[in-house]
């Protein structure tokens, strides 16, 4: 049995309540309900894949396993964190301030070291938006994770098993993506001066 009534929410979708793990404050736990579960279903047979398929977890989250319990069903993962310890701003909050030239060049290069690591390792978005984004600064450089939305929505999930399929569905995804949603973005948030 699970009661969530005391775990931390750190995030809501349409389907799923995200809650930081109450025994490890490093993992959280994205629960739905059984009878609303298509994205959590989708999302751990993805997840089942990529582990026997060996892809590293380093631009999307660790998957720990399957959570149940009477009337819901879960995914327990990593849960993202800065280097302080903090929830890390999706893109849509980290592009609400002006960034510096440093800034928007390391963004960048974060965007362009994702992008690479999906086609790389054949990890196809089904929903590449700004809040399944996290932006995470470090001093030398800027990481920007996928942490939700993963597999293929399809009902028969062929780019997911197909890497040229796979492919070519993340270049169509992540070229509509950045022109438009990110770009109008950051250009939005003309880069200021350096703090």
């Amino acid at each position: 049995m699970i009661d969530v009534a005391t775990w931390r929410v750190i995030g809501r979708g349409d389907e799923r309540i995200c809650y930081q793990h109450p025994d490890d404050p490093a993992r959280c736990v994205k629960l739905s309900r059984r009878d609303k579960a298509k994205q959590t279903r989708r999302e751990l047979r993805y997840f089942r894949l990529l582990s026997r398929r060996g892809v590293p977890f380093t631009l999307i989250p660790e998957f720990f396993g399957v959570v149940k319990g009477e009337g819901v069903i879960g995914i327990e993962q990593q849960l993202v964190l800065d280097d302080r310890g903090e929830l890390p701003p999706n893109v849509a909050d980290y592009l609400a301030a002006p960034l510096t030239p440093q800034q928007a060049s390391r963004f960048w290069a974060g965007m362009g070291a994702l992008k690479a690591y999906l086609l790389a390792y054949n990890v196809v978005p089904c929903d590449l938006v700004m809040s399944n984004l996290l932006v995470i600064e470090r001093e030398d450089a800027t990481t920007v994770m996928l942490i939700d939305g993963l597999g293929a929505s399809e009902f028969i999930p062929l780019p997911d098993y197909v890497p040229w399929l796979g492919r070519r569905k993340i270049r169509r995804k992540w070229t509509k993506f950045i022109a438009k949603t990110v770009k109008p973005r950051f250009a939005a948030t003309r880069p200021c001066q350096p703090r």
